[in-house]
């Protein structure tokens, strides 16, 4: 088992925080210019979380990997996470293309789990961007996660989260199914209400 420098560590870390102070306000910041200009905001809530020492350490175990600090910034992505949960699924593309159109950070890798979901049933929108973060003189990119889902994906996920820490081992075989079939029926809910939804915004925009 290797011994992490804490000097090295306390580093590190002084940087997931500032990259998690600096994700914080630049959101707020394009949320309110979107909302300033369209009237509309499509944030139901936002949650952010900066993962613990013990859950850093516990993931690069089970990724096989040494317990150094070059390890944590290549294997672990987010260590900076933050979950944007809206209402319809126009609003998850909405946010994706609001985030996007930030000059203060870079998109490293984004996956549409809403087309085309987890073989577990799971869905979401993810962007992993990197965030510059000035630090002893010198400009440094940090990694985070942001996840945007519907609030119907959001309940999904948190059962399936549930599950799987009630469950150490494997989840039987026939709660997966059951997880499966719940994900299809979410998916028919949300298409449902994006329906009702775009015939309300109709008949607002006829006022």
């Amino acid at each position: 088992m290797n011994t992490i420098n804490q000097k090295e560590w306390d580093k590190m870390l002084l940087k997931y925080k500032f990259a998690k102070t600096m994700l914080e306000a630049e959101l707020e910041i394009l949320l309110k210019e979107h909302e300033y200009r369209t009237g509309t905001n499509p944030v139901e809530h936002i949650k952010s979380r900066l993962k613990s020492e013990e859950s850093i350490l516990k993931k690069l175990e089970n990724k096989g990997k040494a317990k150094t600090v070059e390890n944590v910034e290549k294997h672990i992505h987010d260590i900076v996470g933050f979950r944007i949960v809206c209402s319809f699924l126009s609003d998850v593309y909405d946010i994706v293309n609001i985030i996007k159109s930030s000059k203060n950070f870079k998109i490293k890798e984004e996956n549409d789990y809403i087309k085309n979901p987890k073989d577990t049933g799971y869905s979401s929108y993810h962007l992993n961007i990197l965030i510059p973060i000035p630090l002893e003189q010198k400009l440094k990119y940090v990694e985070a996660e942001i996840q945007i889902r519907t609030v119907a994906m959001d309940f999904w996920a948190s059962l399936e989260h549930k599950l799987q820490y009630k469950l150490p081992k494997d989840i039987p075989v026939y709660l997966e199914r059951e997880l499966l079939s719940c994900s299809n029926e979410i998916k028919i809910i949300d298409a449902k209400m994006q329906h009702l939804y775009d015939i309300v915004k109709k008949y607002t925009q006829k006022k």
